[in-house]
């Protein structure tokens, strides 16, 4: 596997409990990658991989602000070429401290920054922090400043949550120069628990192919990027694990990484989600339940199965 973009999952900690996150962050969680590993992934990924960008995110990754700079300064001094961090803006709770942290960060080498902002993170976090970061990163000179919202099913449906969004990103008023990216949530984690039921699912079974996460890239076969979170999991999507750097170092999982070899990635990478649907059914999965698409088809099957692939199918927060 060649490497291009590394996602880093710094904690799961997040002063949100947000409805739909994939890794259900929250304040309960505890936890976060120790610099010495951030450093050492950094290297090997510089040293024998085509790395073009590193993104730091979690949970809330300015929990963490000391490490979150240093991992920045870290990756400037190996040239990695684009440096990104993601956060729900909780800690610019006035401009003054927003210059302080966005002005440190700036200096220590983050490029870019991605703002959160919809209905379910604004359940927790003040608009108006958001407002106050957003504000301030304009002005001190990173290449890119975007906010993301995600929708439920369609960005044109009519329901609660989506409303609500639209709300929140009126409210937030003119961003000048600001990107604005609007997703989809994907259904698994907590959004399969909570949010499912807002959104019809399928009559029939979905069949489609798997794709990767558009931030991963490339397809099962060849991968173009990888997470890593604090505990060690390296990751293709939130929950589908290819090795453990703290029983095997990260250069052994990505030079022995073959997707026909993997319990689960063998059966999508062949058949998509169905494949795994009809393996799990002869371990006694409901056949008669319902699915949005093939992503929460794949996950709702990977919960059941969880039991059977404890390290293939981690980390376990992600079930």
């Amino acid at each position: 596997m060649q490497v291009k973009r590394v996602d880093f999952l710094l904690t799961f900690k997040c002063p949100s409990k947000c409805k739909h996150c994939s890794y259900k962050g929250g304040p309960e969680r505890s936890g976060y990658m120790k610099l010495v590993d951030a450093e050492r992934y950094l290297q090997v990924l510089t040293d024998a991989h085509p790395l073009q960008s590193i993104t730091v995110h979690g949970g809330e990754p300015f929990v963490y602000f000391e490490n979150l700079k240093q991992i920045m300064k870290r990756a400037k001094e190996l040239e990695v070429p684009r440096r990104w961090v993601i956060t729900n803006g909780y800690w610019a709770k006035t401009k003054e401290v927003a210059k302080e942290k966005l002005i440190e960060l700036k200096e220590a080498g983050l490029m870019c920054i991605t703002f959160s902002v919809d209905s379910f993170h604004q359940e927790y976090i003040p608009l108006e922090n958001v407002k106050n970061g957003i504000e301030v990163a304009t002005t001190v000179g990173f290449e890119r400043v975007v906010v993301d919202s995600l929708f439920l099913g369609s960005l044109n449906s009519d329901n609660f949550y989506n409303n609500l969004t639209r709300r929140v990103l009126e409210n937030l008023g003119e961003l000048g120069e600001v990107e604005i990216n609007r997703g989809q949530v994907d259904f698994e984690g907590r959004a399969a628990e909570f949010l499912a039921s807002y959104v019809e699912s399928k009559a029939e079974i979905p069949r489609g192919r798997c794709q990767l996460p558009f931030w991963i890239g490339g397809d099962l076969k060849n991968p173009e990027g990888i997470e890593i979170d604090f505990e060690g999991n390296v990751t293709l999507c939130p929950g589908i694990c290819i090795g453990n750097t703290k029983t095997q170092s990260l250069t052994q999982i990505l030079e022995g990484y073959d997707c026909l070899e993997h319990p689960i990635l063998s059966i999508l990478s062949e058949e998509g989600p169905i494949g795994l649907f009809k393996v799990a059914i002869e371990k006694g999965f409901n056949q008669n339940a319902k699915f949005i698409d093939e992503c929460h088809l794949c996950y709702e099957v990977r919960k059941f199965a969880r039991r059977y692939y404890p390290q293939h199918l981690a980390p376990e927060n992600c079930y």
